[in-house]
């Protein structure tokens, strides 16, 4: 249980340390050979080799898991004699034979006794070709199971004592869902359970791969070689069985850890992003926001100050008291006045009923009066002038007139 605990705060925090190590160190060889500053951590391109080094050293981390998990796997009776799991009987015996005279009680003294009496009980039960079977499948713990006697036997005692892992695992499985957030995770973690219970399951019912055969079943069938046989030949089915299961564990956990951080777009919800670019985002953000409201406050400053009528500069607005403090009650009127002219004109503009339509009509009739008068100005400029009046025509006129 300690074990377990260990490596998933192993898995927790471990990696994200191990990464912006090697990162600040991929930086620095980067920035040597290239002569290049290192990008900067707000960039998508720190964010990318971010993702990259956290999947390498996610994958080296996983790799030391499994030879690790490998190395801690006990012997099996084979192992212990130097055999392979297909060796046959004579050559079990002569085995046996240079064992006992190697570690024998007599020999190495009553530390090496509980071995001594561990294989050579093991190898009097194994001459049994069903118990063999049965020992190749599911472990030492056979040895106990004296209530068995058949194959069949063995096989229904072991697949149910095995079925307990699974059903653990199921049920750890469905309650981590539940309680946790909805991601596409979840159905990598249960087809990786289905095929780790798959092998199990073609591991276990597989031939034995014993030259003794136990039944006419074996013998009618081949035994294929697996991966796990050409890479430890000399291991047998119940220790490549454990084996999986540390696997699992760790492919769950990793795929847990990798998936958000290199494929953030096939998470569900928001995109998880780097806290560090979050973080500087959120800075850059507030810095952005600092400097946007002093410039509106200076702005507002110089509209009002614009109005006093003492001249001022810019360098002053500093030094001078609230304009609140300096103006004179009339400007301070005419002030409120326009601004509450702002504030119902904006009001106008942007609700929508009856008085934003009225509005819209009064604009719209109001613009197509001045451009009515825009186009008749034009037509008037393009008619010719009326001729001038000279002096003596208004002098023959008048005489014309006062003679009638």
């Amino acid at each position: 249980m300690s074990a377990a605990l260990f490596r998933i705060v192993g898995w927790s925090y471990l990696p994200d340390f191990a990464t912006k190590q090697a990162l600040r160190v991929i930086h620095r060889i980067y920035s040597s050979i290239f002569h290049r500053p290192p990008p900067d951590p707000r960039t998508p391109t720190y964010a990318l080799h971010y993702r990259l080094t956290f999947a390498t050293v996610v994958l080296c981390y996983l790799i030391y898991n499994f030879l690790d998990a490998s190395g801690r796997i006990t012997s099996n009776f084979y192992e212990l004699l130097g055999v392979y799991p297909n060796s046959n009987d004579a050559t079990l015996k002569t085995a046996f034979r240079g064992f006992a005279r190697k570690y024998h009680p007599d020999r190495v003294g009553p530390s090496g006794e509980a071995l001594f009496i561990e294989v050579r009980d093991a190898f009097e039960a194994l001459k049994n070709p069903v118990v063999r079977f049965a020992y190749d499948r599911f472990g030492p713990d056979v040895l106990q199971w004296k209530e068995c006697t058949t194959m069949r036997e063995y096989l229904r005692r072991g697949l149910l004592s095995s079925s307990l892992y699974h059903i653990m695992t199921g049920a750890g499985l469905i309650l981590f869902s539940a309680i946790g957030k909805p991601s596409p995770i979840a159905a990598w973690r249960y087809l990786l359970f289905l095929c780790l219970f798959a092998s199990e399951l073609y591991l276990l019912l597989a031939p034995s791969p014993s030259t003794s055969p136990p039944s006419t079943f074996v013998d009618a069938a081949t035994s294929h070689a697996t991966i796990l046989d050409v890479v430890f030949p000399k291991r047998i089915v119940y220790q490549h069985i454990s084996l999986l299961h540390q696997v699992f564990f760790f492919l769950s956990v990793a795929l847990s850890r990798v998936a958000p951080v290199l494929f953030p777009s096939l998470m569900q919800g928001d995109p998880i992003m780097d806290q560090q670019i979050v973080r500087a985002m959120a800075e850059r953000l507030g810095a952005l926001a600092k400097n946007t409201e002093r410039e509106l406050s200076i702005m507002l400053d110089t509209e009002l100050l614009a109005i006093h009528e003492t001249p001022m500069v810019t360098s002053e607005l500093s030094t001078l008291p609230r304009p609140r403090e300096i103006l004179k009650s009339d400007i301070m009127h005419t002030l409120t006045m326009e601004m509450e002219d702002v504030v119902v004109e904006n009001k106008l503009k942007s609700e929508v009923g009856p008085v934003k339509t009225a509005w819209d009509f009064a604009v719209d009739k109001e613009m197509k009066k001045r451009v009515q008068g825009r186009r008749l100005q034009e037509i008037a400029n393009r008619l010719p002038s009326p001729p001038p009046e000279t002096g003596l025509g208004k002098i023959h006129i008048r005489a014309r007139s006062l003679s009638l």
